[in-house]
């Protein structure tokens, strides 16, 4: 019988019924201790825990059968209404080995003024499906100096063996130290919050991923010794592309859903600095709702020996509110977009039944209480249109929202005629980012996604990014108007956006693009795309700014704007573009492939949108290092 090396990740998720042992360790006697007993402010867990009364004894570092997690829960605990601002340990690695709940592995929750300082050390979560570090409703509060790592990583390596394209059948040997994929099946069929886990595969040779591939479902449950895939119309999935892999290619099996590596849910002016996360089933962090958020010399890359980092994004930002920031920050080998700010739609018109009122679906768990400022979103369009004042609302706001529950919601004014399928979204620009930026970071080899993603904010600014290869955008405005529940959310379009002295290289090549060809047609990109996963011939985009860019080597056009009012394209170079005729086009129809063919042959390419200023670009057809004695064409 195999060793079943993901069994402790499984049973994980599967806790539903989390008993009171697993809660606080915390003693009657700590009632008793008084609140001048951490005077200095900080806590080291390493040396206090016992002098405090916190615990009956230090947390140890290096020790892997030390389940760190109720020691580090037991002084949270300790310092909530106590004038403690730090808790630190030794250096040393720290280990995870059960979870709080059955959704998180240490939660800090409603703390104010408090800093969790780990001192460079490393903490291994047990397993990866469960957020490590839950940070909700706090208000100033900072995550800084950890790496990240999981003791059952969420993915695994084995080597190509044969492939048989007709039946799409991968034929594999394990690697010594690896575990099986087969020990994925009774985790993957598990369900999780965010939706069920799926098993996915790419393909790699010397190191980087193989041509024109992308990655690829694999159907459950896994025989030994063979990866079944799950066919679909993708071009990488077809007969001709398997057939260009090879017996000695590295496959990578990796299990995407769960929850984030570290999570900021609610709160104000939360920031994680500082910090390397080795991995993620989903995202690396995510922050939600959360005002004045920062993340801050974080990396996210792939363990020695990885192939892969996360199994989606890497630093995720959605509907933040003012001045959020992403600064500093690299991120290599994320399998979705590597740093992304975004704005949704909060709720989904089901059906108008007055001229004040609305029966909208929530998206996800969205909230809208009254008093929220709301505007409509036609998914036909992506237009925007002006809404009103939320003043009542059944089941009321104070009711935990059910996922995806029906409300119905009254305004404070007449309402546009709306039909079933139009978005409703915040409206203030405060709770859509406005004064936020991705600023100074450096993106490397996403496989799967953009370099930078952002849509539906009201004054963002992208400046000073390097971005390096990615299969989508290196850097994409891409309002999606489509919802598909657990995969992608509707998104308003972006007002006042400023994209300015960053650097892509490489974009959209040599792997296809995985997600769709609508969000992989330019190096830097702006577009809408509507229910019907189209273009629409509209400027739902306002007021967006590229200028002083440097486009290199993209693998189709260079800078791609469509569907933008106001704003300017000018003083961008692009040297090198349609490097990669030979990727597939994916996800769009006839029509809409020959147009997209014939942009790729342009460095430059502006449709549907007006009032924009378009000027002082400078276009050179031959790739980096290739133009002497080639003069520069001029827009």
């Amino acid at each position: 019988m195999k060793r079943n090396f993901w069994a402790g990740a499984a049973l994980l998720v599967a806790l539903c019924c989390w008993t009171a042992a697993a809660q606080s360790p915390a003693r009657a006697e700590w009632a008793t201790v008084p609140p001048d007993s951490a005077q200095s402010g900080v806590i080291n867990l390493s040396h206090d825990l016992v002098r405090l009364g916190i615990a009956e004894r230090n947390l140890p570092p290096d020790s892997p059968s030390t389940d760190a997690r109720p020691l580090f829960q037991a002084a949270l605990d300790f310092a909530r209404g106590r004038p403690v601002r730090r808790i630190t340990l030794d250096r040393g690695a720290y280990y995870f080995l059960t979870p709080q709940d059955a959704t998180a592995y240490l939660r800090l929750t409603s703390l104010t003024d408090l800093t969790v300082d780990l001192d460079d050390s490393t903490v291994f979560f047990a397993g990866a499906f469960l957020q490590g570090f839950a940070i909700i409703n706090c208000q100033r509060v900072t995550l800084t100096r950890l790496h990240a790592d999981f003791i059952s990583p969420p993915y695994t390596l084995v080597k190509l063996t044969a492939v048989d394209p007709v039946a799409r059948r991968l034929s594999y040997t394990t690697i010594p130290q690896r575990p099986d994929p087969v020990e994925f099946n009774g985790l993957a069929q598990s369900g999780a919050s965010s939706g069920p886990l799926t098993i996915w595969a790419m393909a790699f040779r010397d190191g980087d991923i193989v041509p024109g591939t992308s990655r690829m479902e694999v159907a459950q449950p896994i025989l030994d010794g063979a990866l079944s895939l799950i066919q679909n119309n993708a071009p990488w999935l077809q007969g001709p592309t398997l057939s260009t892999l090879q017996p000695g290619d590295t496959i990578v099996a990796f299990v995407r859903g769960g929850q984030a590596t570290i999570s900021v849910e609610g709160g104000e002016e939360i920031a994680v600095s500082d910090a390397t996360i080795y991995g993620s089933s989903v995202q690396a962090i995510l922050f939600n709702t959360t005002g004045h958020a920062v993340a801050e010399r974080v990396r996210v890359m792939p363990r020695r020996g990885g192939l892969i980092a996360t199994n989606a994004g890497g630093i995720i930002f959605v509907n933040c509110g003012a001045d959020s920031h992403l600064r500093n920050s690299y991120v290599a080998r994320s399998l979705d977009d590597a740093l992304a700010m975004y704005e949704t739609d909060i709720a989904t018109v089901a059906q108008q039944i007055g001229r004040r009122q609305l029966t909208v679906d929530r998206i996800a768990f969205g909230r809208f209480p009254n008093g929220t400022k709301v505007n409509f979103v036609d998914s036909a369009t992506g237009g925007e249109l002006g809404g009103a004042t939320i003043v009542s609302q059944q089941p009321p706001d104070s009711a935990p929202p059910i996922f995806g529950g029906a409300v119905t919601v009254s305004f404070d004014a007449d309402l546009p005629t709306l039909t079933s399928g139009f978005g409703m979204a915040l409206s203030n620009p405060a709770s859509r980012g406005a004064g936020s930026s991705i600023e100074r970071n450096v993106v490397r080899d996403i496989l799967f996604g953009r370099g930078v993603y952002a849509t539906g904010n009201m004054g963002l600014t992208v400046a000073d990014n390097e971005i390096g290869r990615t299969s989508d955008a290196g850097i994409g405005i891409s309002q999606n108007a489509n919802a598909i529940t657990f995969v992608v959310s509707p998104t308003p379009p972006a007002h006042d956006l400023i994209i300015r002295n960053n650097i892509v290289r490489g974009s959209l090549g040599l792997m296809a693009s995985g997600a769709g060809s609508q969000i992989a047609v330019g190096a830097i990109m702006v577009a809408t795309t509507n229910a019907a996963n189209r273009f629409p011939a509209s400027s739902p985009n306002t007021n967006i700014s590229i200028e002083r860019n440097t486009v290199l080597d993209s693998g189709r056009t260079g800078i791609w704007v469509n569907e933008v009012a106001g704003g300017a394209v000018r003083n961008n170079v692009v040297r090198g573009w349609n490097q990669h005729p030979e990727l597939p086009l994916n996800g769009v129809d006839p029509q809409t492939r020959t147009e997209l063919l014939q942009d790729f042959t342009q460095a430059l390419v502006v449709r549907n949108s007006q009032n924009l200023e378009v000027r002082d670009n400078v276009a050179n057809p031959n790739p980096l290092g290739d133009d002497e004695g080639r003069e520069a064409v001029r827009d």
